[in-house]
């Protein structure tokens, strides 16, 4: 026989602290709009189906919005960052060629 004794759930889970609180999380979002945009959005790609329209539902509706907005704002600042990065290459042929013209 196993004398493994039944696993309570309750006396099995660990009564952590929040690291951080609402508060904490809308100084984020304010400070670092970009981090917090990111942060979000991969969030959301780290939870299943099930438990997006679970974490959305009922009460929390409108934070949908709210996390599509911080997408949205993500998105904006890749295609920025895009821009600069084609500039950066740019520079960097016009230094190659300088560069490559002078050996």
């Amino acid at each position: 026989m196993n004398d493994v004794e039944p696993v309570e759930a309750d006396r099995d889970v660990p009564d952590f602290l929040p690291l951080l609180d609402w508060n904490d999380v809308m100084r984020d979002e304010l400070e670092d709009r970009w981090g917090f945009a990111r942060r979000a959005t991969f969030a959301l790609l780290t939870q299943s189906g099930a438990g997006l329209v679970e974490g959305f539902g009922g009460e929390n509706r409108s934070g949908l919005e709210g996390v599509r907005s911080a997408v949205i704002l993500f998105r904006e600042h890749l295609l920025e960052m895009q821009v600069y990065a084609d500039a950066a290459e740019d520079r960097l042929r016009q230094v190659a060629t300088v560069l490559a013209a002078e050996d």
